[in-house]
């Protein structure tokens, strides 16, 4: 699965890592990390499941900003761990649910085809969660590193990089000079 971006032609000229900055102040009053849960801030979920499925999405607390995660995602409620593949990330805001799952009325950005698997799916989902795009925007800088941009270019330039496809990483062949062995005509 290679990685694609879709997102709102307001942000065509911002660089990703301008549009995560701003979209966690949207979030950031959503702070789930230790010890910083605001008792009723849980404002998302699992869809179909409970404790796992095909997504999972929360609502800043008191806030707009939402992201809904995709992928095949399990929770362990004993050792608080996600688990699974997590295959792209919606960020936006106005989180809302229908019969056919979560949804972001203000849809600005997906990131799709992250393949993201083992540690990497907690601890982007968590940070996110937690009002910080830090992992997310590492993770996609590890797999734009192959097509030659990074989360500073504009999102213009990283979907024309993107549809260009990955950069050359193969070794250059010699085509067309026979190499002989036994050369007898240099022996002269």
């Amino acid at each position: 699965m290679s990685l694609s971006i879709s997102y709102s032609a307001t942000y065509a000229s911002n660089s990703i890592s301008s549009y995560l900055s701003a979209w966690e102040l949207t979030f950031a009053d959503n702070n789930h990390t230790s010890g910083n849960v605001n008792e009723g801030s849980n404002t998302g979920g699992f869809y179909p499941g409970y404790l796992s499925g095909t997504q999972y999405a929360i609502s800043g607390y008191e806030s707009t900003g939402a992201f809904v995660a995709e992928g095949t995602l399990s929770y362990n409620i004993t050792t608080h761990v996600l688990s699974g593949d997590l295959d792209s990330v919606n960020l936006g805001g106005y989180l809302y649910k229908d019969a056919s799952g979560y949804n972001l009325f203000d849809d600005q950005v997906t990131f799709d085809g992250l393949g993201l698997s083992g540690s990497d799916v907690h601890d982007t989902i968590y940070a996110l969660m937690s009002g910080n795009t830090g992992e997310l925007e590492a993770q996609l800088n590890d797999i734009l590193d192959d097509y030659g941009v990074s989360t500073a270019d504009t999102f213009d330039v990283v979907a024309a990089a993107l549809v260009a496809g990955p950069l050359s990483t193969g070794s250059a062949e010699l085509i067309g000079v026979p190499e002989l062995a036994d050369d007898l005509a240099l022996a002269a």
